[in-house]
This record gives structure tokens, sequence and C-alpha cells, in this order.
């Protein structure tokens, strides 16, 4: 078990970069729990409740093995366009539900297929991402593929009966006790897959703390044990393997999204970190960052993790991607 004492005195000194450093200006909230249990939690700057951009992937990937658990989830090896005909006559037929969930589909996701492009369409988003060209053999090569989230909400909406925010609101955050989540969705009334979820810091932890627990009791335990095993070497922008919509890697588990949205999953602890990037989708997609801003999981690796978990502090490295990651 950590020193709590020596946990908290690294979040002060966290603190203290926040406070004094402009490129962690930035920085929201940061809250550490271990053996479940919160002890130290601080709101620096910014709503408390907010965009938790890629983390949503992860959550998606933990809808999933819901699902699973209740039988409703087709075999990872089936491909999506049985249960979602929109995929059918288009480059993503055949993708499977492991290769969406793992990154490794193998389709283009820049140009016309970069992400800000899909959304900003006033419709028919799920068949932009349909029509992403082939350049890798699908389930061979990981590429980061924010439209391969936005699929499988679309799929999981088909075997749910419903849109994944409205089943996650009864189904995971109602469990949990996760009251303040708000899940938007594509104008055809698609939940956003790769982003956009709305949860605070406290939530996050709860989420953190499901994941910690091997996904008990609400996810099924195979879908949660390869959800965070690496199923692919991985890549940037975490520099992590890959598992089901998570890094997974160095002892770790990471739910990671852009301007410093982070859950560090331990064996014994949970690190929730966000960010507020004064975000606005526009077009054209603009925020307040500084061109040198920095996530606080670095001060995280270099203060926090060195107590908390025997390992290289440089294990878990920074995220630096672009809006709508």
């Amino acid at each position: 078990m950590p020193d709590l004492a020596a946990v908290r005195a690294a979040c002060r000194r966290i603190g203290g970069v926040v406070g004094t450093d402009p490129r962690y200006a930035h920085t929201s909230h940061l809250r550490v729990l271990v053996a479940g249990e919160p002890v130290f939690d601080e709101h620096y700057r910014g709503p408390a409740v907010a965009d938790v951009y890629s983390v949503t992937k992860t959550v998606v990937a933990t809808v999933a093995g819901t699902a699973a658990r209740r039988g409703l989830l087709p075999g990872l090896d089936e491909p999506l366009h049985e249960v979602l005909a929109a995929l059918r006559d288009t480059p993503a037929h055949g993708q499977t539900w492991r290769q969406l969930l793992t990154m490794t589909r193998g389709a283009a996701v820049d140009g016309p297929w970069d992400i800000d492009a899909v959304t900003a369409l006033p419709g028919g988003q799920i068949a932009r991402v349909a029509s992403a060209p082939r350049i890798d053999p699908p389930g061979q090569v990981f590429r980061y593929d924010n439209g391969a989230a936005h699929l499988l909400s679309a799929g999981l909406a088909q075997v749910l009966g419903r849109p994944v925010g409205e089943y996650a609101a009864t189904e995971l955050f109602a469990p949990l006790g996760i009251t303040d989540a708000s899940w938007p969705a594509d104008p055809d009334g698609v939940s956003y897959g790769y982003a956009h979820l709305r949860l605070s810091a406290e939530s996050l932890g709860r989420l953190g703390e499901l994941w910690r627990a091997g996904g008990q009791p609400l996810v099924d335990p195979d879908f949660a044990a390869a959800m965070t095993t690496p199923q692919t070497p991985g890549g940037p922008p975490e520099q992590l393997p890959y598992g089901f919509g998570i890094w997974a890697g160095d002892g770790l588990s990471l739910a990671a999204g852009w301007a410093g949205q982070h859950v560090v999953v331990l064996p014994d602890a949970v690190v929730v970190t966000t960010g507020d990037p004064g975000f606005d989708a526009g077009p054209p997609p603009r925020d307040e960052l500084p061109p040198d801003w920095r996530p606080a999981l670095e001060l995280v690796r270099q203060h926090l993790l060195p107590v908390l978990i025997s390992c290289d502090p440089g294990a878990v490295p920074p995220r630096t991607a672009p809006p709508g990651s």
C-alpha cells in the first residue's frame, strides 16, 4: 500500500507546478484514489463536468463489455455489417468488432476521413467513416482511429436496441453512482464514439475503479481481461500497447483524451487528470491552449507514479494529439 502522506505531498507538488508553469495552466482537476478511497481531490479551473474527449472511446469499449455480459454482443470476429447494414458494399464491409476495438481495421483516417472533417458534416457521419479506403490489411496494423470508435457506437446501438448514451445511462453509469454524464449524438442520433462524452473527475474515478476491478460486476470477465491486455503493439499518440479501447502496458492501463484527460489505472490506485482547453468546435475548430502546452500526466509521471508503483516514471508518455482525438 502506498504511503498516503507521500501521495498527498506528491499531489501538492503537482498543484504547485500547475499554478506557476503556464504550460500546465489549463489543467482542470487532479483526483487520486488509493484502494478505492479518495486521498486527494483538487479542482484548479474550468467546468467541473466537461468533455473527456478520447476517454469516450474507453467508455464505448466498456459498454461493449457490458453487452457481452448480457449475451448481446456478437462474436468479436464477426463483421459489423451483419448488424449495421449501412456498412455493406462499402470499404468497411467485413471489418470486425475486434478490428474496431483494437484500431486495426486498416482504413484511412486523414483527409476527408479526419474526425474534424467528419464531425463538421450535417449528417451521414457513419457513411463518411465507412467510405474510408483500405490502406492496410485488416487486423494487422494499429492506426489511431477515431472513426472506428464511431462505427462501434453505431453497431452497439443496433444490438442494444437504443443509442449507446441512453443504454449507458441506465446500465453503466447508474450502477456506478454516476449522475452527471451527458453523452451527445451526431446529427443522425448516433452517440459520439470518439469524443464529447461529458463527465466530472469524480465520475472518471468511478469508471477507473471499475477498470481496476477487472470490470466487475458489470463487464464480462473475459472481455474485461482482453480489454486491458495488449492486443497490438500500439503506437502514437500514447506510445503504449493497445487493448480494447484502452492503452495497456508497463503495469498500468490508461484511458486518454486530448488536452490532458487521463485516467491511470494501477493495481492499488486510480489517478484522474482533466484539462480545460477552451475548445470551440467551430468550424473551424479552435482552442485556447498555448503552443507549448503540456498534459498534467507528465507531472503525474514525475511526482506521483514513483510513489504509487515501482516503475520507471517515464513509462507513461504525454499525449499531444490534435482536437477531436
